[in-house]
């Protein structure tokens, strides 16, 4: 019996891919679009988005500008039939998730058409999230420093959020200074590169991390990965203006190619338009821990968080209101207690956002499952990772020069 094509693939993509197959057995022909998008209750460019890494990875073939053309490709000896596919499905685009967290910058990657084949962070609650929500290249928490380069398997492509607490203003901008070590875990991430060169890399840090000390900390980390023999541009990226995500969250992105021809052609995604509410992103049926009703806090709220839609902040001494409907940036300190949590106004009264709720807005999908764990440790965890649309965009746009 042939091999069935199942491996790899996020179960809304292995929902897609089941559906396609039941709807071409009974009616001979392949579903619109518009039909698979109302089954599934989403857009449709979610669903093109899925058919297109179906397609990449060789699960089925579409004839292009022609309508209900896809054929399923069940079997491995299908392949035969289309040599075109072979070399596509041959060679997979393989990364490595350094300081992976929760997985956001791996969910960009694989819905881009990437494998993860490897892990890693030094928190053990991520472990817990982590592995909840990944089947394969479970998360194996050690020290970065620690780890041995013969530990690390074959890879093409390294992805590494690392931390930011030490350019960040809410880790006092520290830098390479940082009594931590934050700051000089980059350059285990240029040890890893410098040994194994692979193709590429996406870096993740905090918008301050370009002005930090004058820019000289910055220089460095060009420098030293110019240095390693990579082509790099950087730029900073707000979620709200490139993921359709209603949160000011400004990041640096830094995508470095050996191959110089890569390089040229590689651009940053344009900017998309926000058409995501806050409102849309709440959760329903709220438990009462969540909210200030009857609580200290609330005479000093009531009077200053009248609308619903609108994110406020509690700033010890008075209320901020983010006037422009969105979020302010989610941080790991939503973890540490006190009100850092970003407030709101619902139908039952005043109350912080849940985890979840903070999840969504860094775009996790739907499907994205917590553990039952402290709220503390799931909100450091929402504030300390990625916006997932935004890393999406950008690994569409490396993706495309390969």
């Amino acid at each position: 019996m042939s091999k069935i094509l199942n491996s790899q693939l996020t179960k809304k993509q292995a929902q897609l891919f089941d559906y396609l197959d039941k709807f071409e057995q009974k009616n001979n022909y392949s579903p619109a679009l518009s039909d698979m998008a109302k089954h599934f209750d989403v857009s449709i460019p979610t669903i093109h988005q899925h058919v297109d890494y179906l397609k990449r990875k060789g699960y089925l073939i579409k004839e292009k500008g022609v309508k209900n053309s896809i054929r399923i490709l069940k079997h491995m000896s299908d392949l035969a039939y289309y040599p075109e596919l072979q070399q596509k499905t041959k060679h997979g685009f393989r990364t490595i998730d350094l300081f992976a967290g929760v997985g956001g910058i791996r969910i960009g990657f694989e819905n881009a058409g990437f494998e993860t084949i490897f892990s890693n962070d030094f928190d053990e609650q991520c472990k817990k999230t982590y592995n909840l929500n990944f089947s394969t290249a479970k998360l194996v928490v050690e020290d970065i420093r620690k780890i041995e380069l013969n530990d690390l398997p074959e890879f093409d492509f390294l992805l590494g959020g690392f931390p930011c607490q030490a350019f960040s203003i809410a880790g006092y901008r520290q830098g390479f200074s940082d009594k931590k070590g934050r700051g000089n875990l980059f350059f285990d991430i240029a040890r890893i590169i410098e040994a194994r060169k692979p193709e590429g890399f996406l870096l993740e840090n905090v918008k301050n991390l370009k002005s930090h000390d004058g820019g000289k900390t910055f220089k460095v980390i060009m420098e030293t990965l110019k240095n390693l023999g990579y082509y790099v541009k950087a730029q900073v990226l707000n979620t709200m203006e490139y993921g359709n995500i209603p949160q000011n969250r400004e990041r640096i992105y830094i995508v470095g190619f050996k191959n110089k021809d890569y390089y040229n052609r590689f651009e940053f995604p344009d900017p998309v338009k926000l058409t995501t509410k806050i409102i849309t992103l709440l959760e329903k049926d709220v438990p009462e821990k969540y909210y200030y009703n009857d609580k200290p806090l609330f005479e000093k709220l009531k009077n200053f968080v009248k609308e619903e839609g609108k994110v406020y902040q509690w700033r010890r001494q008075y209320v901020r209101e983010n006037k422009s409907g969105v979020c302010p940036t989610l941080t790991a300190n939503m973890g540490t207690g006190g009100h850092n949590v970003p407030i709101i106004k619902d139908k039952k009264g005043i109350r912080k956002l849940t985890p979840r709720e903070c999840f969504r807005i860094q775009g996790f999908p739907k499907e994205y499952t917590l553990p039952n764990i402290s709220d503390s440790s799931l909100y450091k965890q929402a504030g300390n990772s990625v916006s997932v649309p935004v890393v999406e965009a950008v690994a569409r746009q490396i993706m495309k020069v390969l």
